[in-house]
């Protein structure tokens, strides 16, 4: 028996490596996964690079609250219309690569800009990023509905914590690798070789991408409708979106961000201009959290799989408040590395939970639109609360703005609690497991 079983689980992954012997539901999450895997190069690149670049160039910190917050500005206004859009797509396979090409082409042009610009590069990036945030806004709402539509709700909390493993797996190396790379090669070449190739990390992803092949890719024909004035189509759309367990959600989620965001744009100073951290430092700092994300991405994906979503996304909430504390106390770059396991291991929970939680309580007919109101309101946070970070230090200090975060989240976590925002997603996993 234990024989057979051996030859059962060899082929059950020789099946993998195989894909066309694969089911169309496997074979799309595999060639998914590929594609998150690709992404942990511009993970552990230029997006963990990009703010510190802008800070060695001389960035105030005001200016690196903009590279945050004005694009988030930017998807407050292009939301709406960018979720809308996407709800017309037939092909949204085919519609995200379209987009994403446009949002590759952004980090290529990142990664020359400096053989080009020299006086105002800073301004060129801060305006590439915010321009490159109407992408965004389209490749969100059009993305979160594939993946809604690839992966059964039942199987979301097992595959996205693999999926999100691996992509930690490759964030935390292309980190460790970057940050070796950076602290030993001329500035700014040193940059712009880590972003060209989180340039050619995210381009191969999309050759997976699109191979994804949904169950159904074509979309009914879009009704016609009167015109109306626009302010009754506001008016309208408004009513459409009163759905009691998204409007707790949002209420909830909106506070948790806060905490997330108001000391964003202050962390990169702080490492920096106050313990003196160097670029190989804080590339060990996000690999150590990376590879808490491995673990608890396996921890709580489990714990998600058997008990819910509940208990997670509490303790996660919490736990994360840990994390601008534990910054606030740290004395040198020496304790980056272990406070930041702190941000990676509870993190998990929180994506976990409030991913497969957003899904849950958009309407599956108008997900797209949805999703959009959901991504115009963090983008509205994300504007906002770098800038009252900023703000705060100027008027108590970097330390303490770090408090506050950590006592918002306390608040964002008996929000969670007073709402039940994950009871709903918790019964639709019962509800499967009773079939």
């Amino acid at each position: 028996m234990a024989l057979y079983n051996a030859r059962a689980a060899l082929r059950t992954r020789g099946e993998w490596l195989r894909p066309n012997q694969l089911s169309l539901e496997n074979r799309n999450i595999l060639y998914f996964t590929i594609d998150t895997a690709l992404q942990g190069l511009m993970m552990g690149g230029i997006f963990s690079f990009l703010s510190v670049f802008i800070v060695r160039l001389g960035a105030t910190k005001y200016e690196t609250g903009l590279l945050t917050s004005l694009p988030a500005l930017m998807m407050v206004f292009a939301a709406l219309p960018a979720g809308q859009l996407v709800q017309k797509q037939r092909d949204l396979v085919r519609f995200t690569n379209q987009v994403r090409a446009f949002h590759r082409g952004a980090i290529l042009f990142a990664a020359l800009l400096p053989f080009f610009a020299s006086e105002h590069i800073i301004t060129v990036i801060i305006v590439t990023w915010t321009l490159k945030a109407i992408v965004n806004s389209l490749l969100e709402s059009s993305w979160m509905a594939v993946v809604a539509e690839v992966i059964p709700a039942h199987r979301r909390a097992r595959v996205n914590g693999l999926r999100w493993t691996i992509l930690s797996i490759v964030t935390a190396v292309a980190v460790a690798i970057f940050g070796y790379m950076l602290d030993r090669l001329p500035f700014p070449l040193n940059y712009q070789i880590v972003f060209l190739i989180s340039f050619v990390g995210g381009s191969l992803g999309m050759l997976f991408w699109g191979k994804l092949r949904l169950a159904d890719t074509s979309k009914a024909e879009a009704q016609e409708t009167v015109r109306r004035p626009i302010r009754e189509q506001i008016r309208a759309y408004w009513h459409s979106l009163q759905v009691p367990s998204f409007m707790r959600y949002q209420l909830t989620a909106t506070v948790f961000r806060l905490g997330m965001h108001i000391p964003a744009a202050l962390y990169s100073i702080y490492w920096i201009r106050e313990l003196g951290a160097s670029d190989l430092w804080i590339g060990w700092q996000t690999t150590a959290s990376q590879l808490a994300l491995i673990f608890g991405y396996t921890i709580w994906g489990r714990f998600i799989s058997r008990k819910g979503y509940s208990a997670p996304l509490l303790i996660c909430t919490a736990g994360l408040g840990l994390y601008p504390v534990l910054t606030a106390l740290a004395t040198s770059q020496v304790w980056l590395p272990l406070i930041a396991i702190v941000q990676g291991f509870f993190i998990t929970g929180v994506n976990l939970s409030l991913f497969d939680t957003l899904l849950a309580v958009c309407p599956s007919d108008r997900r797209p639109s949805f999703i959009a109101v959901n991504m115009m309101l963090a983008s509205l946070t994300l504007f906002t609360a770098p800038l009252l970070g900023s703000l705060l230090a100027d008027w108590i200090d970097i330390r303490s703005v770090f408090f506050v975060a950590g006592g918002v989240h306390a608040a964002a976590a008996l929000f969670f609690w007073s709402f039940r925002i994950a009871a709903e997603t918790d019964r639709s996993v019962e509800s499967f497991s009773k079939r």
